[in-house]
Formats: C-alpha cells, sequence, structure tokens
C-alpha cells in the first residue's frame, strides 16, 4: 500500500511573503505581481495616504483597520481591507 502527497503543498504562512511574478505590460514595461507581504501593506497605506485629508470616515476606518491587522500579522485580511479604502476613494474620486 503506497501513500502519496502528489502535488500537495502546504498552504503558506500568512506572515510569509509569496514568490512574485513578473510579467510584461502592453507598453513593453514590466509589471510586478506582489505577493502578501507587509511591504505591500505598507505600500497600500501610503497609496492611500497620497490621496491626502480629508478622507473620508470610511476609508478612514478601512485604513487604519488594514494597517493594524498587518502590523499584527494578518496580513491577507489587512491587504483586503486596504483594498477596500482604495475602491471607495476610486469610486468618490470618480464620481
Amino acid at each position: 500500500m503506497g501513500f502519496c502527497l502528489c502535488g500537495f503543498a502546504p498552504a503558506p504562512d500568512e506572515g510569509t511573503p509569496l514568490p512574485r511574478s513578473h510579467a510584461v505590460s502592453d507598453s513593453g514595461h514590466p509589471v510586478v505581481i506582489t505577493s502578501d507581504s507587509r511591504a505591500f501593506c505598507e505600500r497600500l497605506v501610503t497609496v492611500i495616504d497620497a490621496y491626502g485629508p480629508p478622507l473620508t470616515r470610511e476609508v478612514h476606518d478601512l485604513r487604519i483597520q488594514g494597517a493594524h491587522l498587518c502590523r499584527e500579522g494578518r496580513v491577507r485580511s489587512g491587504i483586503v481591507q486596504l483594498r477596500r479604502a482604495l475602491m471607495v476613494l476610486k469610486e468618490d474620486n470618480h464620481s
């Protein structure tokens, strides 16, 4: 009787960054597909902050929650909150 774990890999730890992939955009410039990492969290926070005050209450709360989750090591959950904040910002600025 054999035992095979063919194709099985353990789920990555939330604190461990996944490998980065590089692709090329239509313009020929490389596009970095960023992994789930604290550095990416910081980058998202920087983008949100670049929109400058005043931030809506919803965006502010999502930013704070996302940054906190990232600091606590819950990187994927933090990135979800930060991306939500960016989506709200983009919707508000296109209205």
